[in-house]
């Protein structure tokens, strides 16, 4: 009796480690695939019709960013 559960206990244990194994090495290949496509998808940039490469297009003039931030209204603070 004791032989057949410490059997089924280390079939049970073993069948864990190697469960968790195969889920590690799954999960980690898909990880780097889609890892790989994020990678191209953000490097492939613009092409003209000239066929010049354009890696970065500057912030346009009028649209408001954190740089150009120049206050807002000053309000009192009063204890009470």
């Amino acid at each position: 009796m004791l032989k057949a559960l410490l059997t089924i206990f280390l079939i049970g244990y073993f069948l864990y480690k190697l469960g968790g194994f195969l889920f590690r090495l799954f999960l980690g290949r898909t990880y780097k695939a889609a890892q790989e496509r994020q990678y191209k998808q953000n490097n492939k940039g613009r092409t003209t019709k000239d066929g010049i490469n354009i890696d970065h297009v500057p912030n346009q003039k009028g649209k408001r960013t954190g740089g150009n931030f120049t206050g807002g209204e000053y309000v009192d603070y009063e204890e009470l």
